[in-house]
């Protein structure tokens, strides 16, 4: 529905300019704000449908988690502490869950957008359509490499909470040893240890993420920068309207800010896989 909206950008700006009717600008009006009535609709009926879904999926997940772990032999708990596994139910699920209720409605709602984004663009100008997605092979390939090391890191911090999860588990339940040889420090030092180990990988996941950000920023940026440039060429050669620079400097915007939330949920996706590999 939001890509219906700057078609009526393009008729108003081009009937003002261009001496056009009030009757047809109305109408153009009108016209954009059903599409923003029935975009709302949409977006309701599209979260409440898929959210749910994604809280159902994730019962389910933790149900099948417990049973599976209720069903291992007794070396696999003498192995394994109870704050592990307690972890794996909580955290870990809880990394799941965004990845199967909201991530999946933005991310199919972007990947709409950005398909019919580009038709559109394509229809308006293709020789803009083209300098726009110049930036886009590199931009994929940095996001292909971004994942892969988000996921291992995701990996390494879910294990490292689990860890913490562990000392805390086994200072708590055994307090009364921790009280009788006076190892409250002790134990506060263990658990800041493994704490600290996990915020160290967070950081180092931050900082590929900035990296990222930034390298996918410029390139957007400068793109547009360029749309810009011969955009307004071609409108002072008359070979594009105003309406039509702005519709496609619209939609350009539209598909910009879809990739940036693909990026984004494809990071939450990697952090989501580097949980359920545990």
């Amino acid at each position: 529905m939001a890509l219906l909206y700057p078609q009526g950008m393009r008729i108003i700006i081009d009937g003002v300019l261009g001496g056009g009717s009030p009757a047809q600008v109305d109408r153009a009006a009108l016209f954009m704000v059903l599409v923003a009535l029935l975009q709302a609709v949409a977006v309701s009926a599209r979260f409440t449908l898929i959210s749910l879904a994604g809280e159902r999926a994730v019962t389910r997940i933790r149900e099948r988690l417990f049973s599976g772990i209720l069903d291992q032999e007794i070396g696999f708990f003498d192995r394994r502490r109870t704050g592990e596994l307690t972890s794996r139910l909580a955290s870990d699920t809880a990394v799941l869950q965004s990845a199967v209720s909201a991530n999946i409605s933005i991310g199919l709602r972007s990947v709409a957008q950005i398909a019919g984004g580009i038709g559109f663009l394509l229809w308006t100008s293709p020789v803009l359509t083209g300098l726009m997605l110049a930036v886009v092979p590199p931009v994929a390939l940095g996001g292909v490499l971004y994942g892969r090391r988000v996921r291992k890191l995701s990996r390494d911090v879910q294990d490292a909470l689990a860890s913490a999860n562990e000392v805390a588990e086994e200072a708590i339940s055994g307090i009364r040893t921790v009280r009788s040889f006076a190892a409250e420090g002790a134990e506060t030092a263990r658990y800041s240890t493994r704490t600290r180990h996990a915020y160290a990988l967070a950081k180092k996941r931050v900082l590929a993420g900035a990296s990222f950000m930034a390298s996918g920023s410029f390139a957007a940026y400068a793109a547009a920068a360029v749309v810009f440039w011969y955009g307004g060429r071609l409108v002072l050669r008359g070979e594009m309207t105003v309406g039509g620079l702005t519709s496609f400097l619209v939609y350009t915007l539209i598909v910009a800010f879809s990739l940036g939330a693909l990026a984004d949920l494809w990071a939450d996706f990697m952090r989501s896989l580097g949980a359920a590999e545990r």
